[in-house]
């Protein structure tokens, strides 16, 4: 009987368990593979070394368990050949997670309206946004007042519950408590 019911305790525990379903997107480079690895260290879990985060060719999944949730982390390649395939991971999301490199002007632009694009999709609509303000660290890192400005937050996102959050992945600085907002609101979206 003991094998038994430790199985049985295994199988409610998992069933317990809410799975939460999080896109990780924003154009190549901004440090998406980086956000997701120094989460997985963060919360317990073997995570790749920063020096040997490739960039990302198709996707990598995380799942990462915070408190009594499960946040399954898409984290989908950024380079402009991979972008027209996002949306065929939107159906089901709760939660997106768009990482900007702050430091990046000259990029801004197409971060911007790439941004644009993912939340004008009809599948993610209302879905709450995290937005990572990421490279903080950098001299020449533009503030989050700086970025909203350009990017047009209070306008462009009045319709869905929305946040900034400033971070340095690569130090893993400012990501927890922008993951806990983001799984908050998830959490409230899903039980809509």
């Amino acid at each position: 009987g003991v094998m038994f019911s430790l199985l049985c305790g295994l199988w409610t525990w998992l069933l317990q368990k809410e799975e939460r379903r999080m896109v990780l997107l924003g154009v190549d480079n901004a440090g998406k593979t980086t956000t997701l690895e120094q989460l997985k260290a963060h919360f317990g879990l073997k995570a790749m070394p920063n020096e040997r985060i490739p960039p990302t060719i198709g996707f990598n999944i995380g799942r990462i368990q915070i408190d009594k949730v499960i946040a399954v982390f898409w984290d989908l390649g950024g380079h402009a050949s991979f972008r027209s395939v996002w949306h065929n991971y939107y159906p089901e999301v709760q939660g997106v997670m768009f990482v900007v490199d702050s430091a990046d002007a000259a990029r801004l632009e197409e971060a911007k309206k790439t941004l644009l694009e993912v939340v004008s999709h009809e599948q993610l609509q209302k879905v709450p946004l995290l937005c990572l303000a990421n490279k903080q660290d950098k001299p020449e890192a533009l503030s989050v007042q700086e970025l909203s400005r350009i990017f047009e937050f209070e306008r462009v996102f009045s319709d869905r519950p929305f946040h900034v959050h400033p971070c340095c992945a690569l130090q893993g600085q400012g990501l927890e408590a922008a993951v806990r907002w983001l799984l908050a609101e998830a959490d409230k979206f899903a039980k809509k």
